[in-house]
Parts: C-alpha cells; sequence; structure tokens
C-alpha cells in the first residue's frame, strides 16, 4: 500500500512559485518542532502532480511517498517496528 502524505501548497504571487508544506498531524500548530516546507517552481510542480488543476492557487491534497520524494521532501518510510517504538514513547 502507498504511504498517503497530506500536503497545502499556495502559489507565491510575487515570485510565481509554490510554496509546499508537508503537513503532520502529529505536531500541533505551535509545536517547537520544524514542518518541512519547501518552494517549488510551478514546471516543477505540475510535473510531479500532474492532476493538480494549472489554475489552482492554493488547496491541500494527498499524494504518493513518490510524489513527494520528487517535489524534494525529505520522506521516511513507515514501517510496523518505527510504527510501534513511536506507540511505545509516546
Amino acid at each position: 500500500m502507498a504511504q498517503a502524505i497530506e500536503i497545502g501548497y499556495a502559489l507565491d504571487r510575487r515570485t510565481g512559485n509554490f510554496i509546499v508544506t508537508k503537513i503532520d498531524h502529529i505536531f500541533p500548530a505551535r509545536s517547537r518542532f520544524h514542518r518541512q516546507q519547501i518552494v517549488v517552481l510551478p514546471n516543477a510542480f505540475f510535473r510531479a502532480l500532474p492532476s493538480v488543476d494549472r489554475r489552482s492557487v492554493a488547496n491541500v491534497i494527498d499524494i504518493t511517498a513518490n510524489q513527494a520524494h520528487e517535489l524534494g521532501f525529505i520522506v521516511r518510510e513507515k514501517s510496523e517496528v518505527a510504527a510501534y517504538g513511536f506507540a511505545v514513547t509516546a
């Protein structure tokens, strides 16, 4: 099963680039942990996500781990052992 990753994106009108944020619900909004946020050129954005409407300026969508990696995010594969270790420490 492919790992689904939720991202939010917005078009920066001044530069014409997309600001893309990997949304992680584990961290609250005012967490001291840093979220992954990247700036992506429009052509690279639409090449990695061909299903996104070119007129769209902002949205929240689910993408695959391969698409996230192609955009430039650091993606860690989830395994049962890692999930168990996280559950035990929490």
